[in-house]
């Protein structure tokens, strides 16, 4: 801060607009909800800095985390153990939206969390939460990139006397994690690819990024194609076999797409994998732990499953479901975030003490007419960093997103915590921290 201090704001300023024209040029975007062209992601160049002891904890907290995830996963489309054990009701399955009959096609035993984003806050006091956890496709790592590559061009003399981690080391574990993925059949060598939806995708620029980096092809699903049941991608007239497809699309929109020859992939895809001769990555029907209800539940995971004590808190849930709960919830609405089970990207969330009356009434009705659509958590005081906002530093609060990897090595499941994260800065006024809210973020210094 001393040193942002003596560069001065005019300094800083002419920085910061250097940045955001760096940005756009290199394609640094991301598409705000109900915005129909992507914006250069808002940068800040004031770093978080994370301490090696604090880094500790969460990297062993987010590994932890992700194992428990992923043995429920293999579970619940499984034996269902955890929810013949009692911590989880057949109904509450049948109601998360992301509860998928696909999910059953892939052989048990078998990664299917492979790449998990664990969203965490700091509360206040210095206590750090899980907020909630993302197994389907989660975004950001290529932002911590070009966030150090920013920090780096413009501020290499603030970043040159500390000992970092890089967000590149970030690269290197995306192909090694697909790797250890690939089915037996994929023999010694497994052909790997990234499919993406296209340049009209939020994360278009992600997807780009770690093809590039990890030297992988990116392939939409129109060069998709199946031979004698394996999966190819063409490139020009060549097919070239894939064993491991990182999926960077939504579960539905990858198997009603037309492939090369024009018909839905869907039972060319659900063949192979049920067949052995494919994986995906993050697997079919991950979306039911993303769940919000099913969130409350992981604490337990962690215990059943890893016989455990959970590392890291999380925020105490009220299922609306449960009429008791929902009752105490009706009743201290103005003082709960109340968030829609299968929302993303903080669509449909309510902070009580931000609401109008009006507000508080329609999700009250919400809450008397579909209260399994619902969940609500106590309001935690997040953390705010400095921020410039062009003419001065302003506090503004941020969320860490993390990542673990899962593997299975050597016959059982290990976690890796990638040692990069994006730190998310919410819009000036507001609590929602998230990108497709319109929110920015700042380069994540994690001390070695």
């Amino acid at each position: 801060m001393s040193a942002l201090d003596r560069a001065g704001t005019v300094r800083l300023r002419s920085r910061q607009v250097t940045a955001e024209k760096e940005a756009s040029v290199a394609g640094v975007t991301f598409r705000v909800t109900g915005q129909e062209r992507p914006q250069a992601f808002p940068m800040d160049f004031v770093p978080r800095i994370i301490s090696p002891e604090v880094w500790r904890v969460l990297a062993a907290g987010t590994e932890q985390r992700a194992r428990a995830l992923d043995a429920f996963l293999d579970d619940i489309y499984g034996q269902r153990e955890f929810v013949r054990a009692g911590h989880m009701t057949p109904e509450s399955l049948d109601r998360a939206p992301g509860h998928r009959s696909t999910g059953r096609v892939q052989r048990p035993g078998r990664t299917r969390a492979h790449i998990c984003g664990i969203d965490l806050v700091c509360g206040d006091d210095g206590t750090w939460f899980v907020l909630e956890d993302n197994v389907r496709v989660p975004s950001g790592i290529a932002f911590s990139h070009a966030l150090r590559q920013m920090t780096t061009s413009l501020f290499g003399d603030l970043t040159g006397g500390f000992d970092l981690h890089a967000p590149d080391e970030a690269f290197g574990m995306i192909r090694e994690t697909l790797e250890a993925a690939a089915p037996p059949a994929a023999g010694d060598e497994p052909q790997l690819a990234v499919v993406s939806s296209g340049p009209t995708d939020s994360a278009w620029f992600e997807h780009r990024l770690i093809a590039q980096r990890t030297g992988l092809p990116l392939v939409t699903p129109d060069r998709l194609t199946f031979r004698d049941g394996v999966l190819h991608h063409r490139a020009g007239r060549d097919l070239h076999r894939v064993d491991v497809m990182y999926a960077r699309i939504d579960e539905d929109m990858l198997l009603s797409s037309p492939g090369d020859e024009g018909i839905p992939l869907r039972d060319g895809l659900l063949d192979a994998l049920g067949a052995g001769r494919l994986t995906i990555a993050n697997a079919l029907g991950n979306g039911v732990a993303d769940d919000k209800a099913v969130y409350a539940s992981v604490p337990a995971m962690i215990d059943f499953y890893l016989g455990e004590t959970p590392i890291l808190e999380q925020v105490p849930t009220y299922l609306c479901a449960d009429r008791t709960q929902r009752d105490l919830v009706l009743n201290r609405l103005g003082e709960l975030v109340v968030k829609p089970i299968d929302g993303y990207g903080g669509l449909g969330i309510t902070i009580g003490p931000e609401c109008s009356e009006a507000e508080l009434a329609a999700r009250r009705e919400d809450l008397l007419t579909r209260p399994e659509g619902f969940i609500a958590q106590e309001v935690v005081p997040l953390s705010t960093l400095p921020t410039f906002d062009g003419t001065r530093m302003q506090r503004r609060h941020v969320d860490l997103r993390a990542f673990a990897h899962v593997r299975r090595e050597g016959g059982r499941t290990t976690a890796h915590a990638v040692p990069a994260g994006l730190t998310r800065v919410a819009p000036a006024g507001s609590m929602i921290v998230n990108s497709s809210r319109g929110g920015g973020g700042k380069d994540t210094w994690i001390m070695r």
